[in-house]
């Protein structure tokens, strides 16, 4: 015989938080806003759940923003805690796919706090404009009245924290200076380019798990820059910052797919060159006429999942020749 207690719930069970409630916030005159990194601008006040809310912009990205991102932060500004799931949607005015992001899970704002991130690239917003106005809508849901969680526990914050380190001199042990000249394919022959070098700062650890052939390359502590030729600095701080946990931009990830797929396989960034080469599949067009190089490019790279697209691009286009 035994006696069964009933269940003890750890945060808010499913089904129990409220229905979505849409805040649409309308940045007049977008374009027109300074898109200086820290500067931003504030909605006036809304309410939501019985708490006062602002949402702030930052148009030229704040102080830990990637180069030509966006910025969101939604402030609570009343003087009581709340758990709240938020997301950012912004509707594409001709009913293509939207930008949308948010927190997988409920997350508490102090008292006068804020939370936010980097939530686009300004660029693609830029397409997004309603008459010259980006129309951010603030979803928002809480927990149901009676299940209100009695504390809060923090989601691991090391990836957070790895990225607040990405780029950072002060604690940084190894350095590279990247650029200078670049090979590149012109007419069927070999060329050099010229790029401007940088120096980039970055932290052996990362490295040593996430692209062990670059950390071979360098040592802790040695003054002088390794010297890194034939690779974009771009690409290069693409690369740095998948390391530390970043994600890299999809426009990114498909305007440079091979310029990452060559760089990620020299450095042994195993699961970048994958994800690069994932979306260079589903970007390519193949031909009759190019198929040769593809596979021909395909092949040393040990690129799997390109390999087998270009065969089932020839397997069908050989049974449209039989049935002809």
């Amino acid at each position: 015989m035994s006696t069964r207690l009933e269940p003890v719930e750890v945060g808010a069970p499913p089904g129990r938080l409220s229905e979505w409630v849409i805040a649409p916030v309308r940045f007049n005159g977008f374009l027109g806003l300074s898109t200086t990194r820290n500067e931003c601008v504030i909605s006036p006040e809304f309410s939501c759940f019985g708490h006062q809310w602002r949402l702030q912009i930052f148009p030229g990205g704040e102080e830990g923003s990637e180069d030509g991102y966006v910025a969101m932060y939604l402030q609570n500004r009343t003087e009581e805690a709340i758990e709240v799931k938020s997301n950012f949607i912004v509707k594409h005015p001709n009913g293509g796919e939207d930008v949308s992001d948010g927190w997988v899970n409920i997350v508490k704002f102090s008292p006068k706090g804020a939370l936010g991130y980097d939530f686009a690239r300004r660029s693609k917003l830029i397409d997004y404009l309603v008459d010259g106005t980006l129309i951010v809508e603030v979803h928002m849901r809480t927990n149901k009245p009676g299940h209100q969680s009695s504390s809060f526990v923090p989601e691991n914050p090391t990836l957070q924290n790895m990225l607040k380190d990405f780029g950072n001199e002060e604690t940084a042990d190894v350095k590279f200076e990247v650029g200078g000249t670049v090979e590149c394919a012109a007419k069927g022959r070999r060329k050099r380019a010229k790029t401007p070098t940088n120096t980039f700062h970055a932290h052996h650890f990362a490295l040593r798990w996430n692209a062990p052939a670059l950390a071979d390359m360098c040592k802790v502590g040695d003054d002088s820059p390794t010297t890194i030729a034939n690779v974009q600095p771009e690409i290069f701080k693409h690369l740095l910052y998948y390391c530390y946990g970043g994600k890299i931009d999809q426009d990114d990830l498909q305007s440079k797919a091979k310029e990452i797929i060559e760089a990620s396989d020299r450095f042994g960034i195993v699961s970048l060159k994958l994800e690069a080469e994932a979306c260079y599949v589903d970007t390519v067009e193949l031909t009759l006429d190019n198929i040769v190089e593809i596979v021909t490019y395909a092949d040393p790279k040990n690129l799997a999942l390109l390999k087998e697209h270009c065969m089932d691009f020839l397997s069908s286009a050989n049974k449209i020749e039989a049935s002809e």
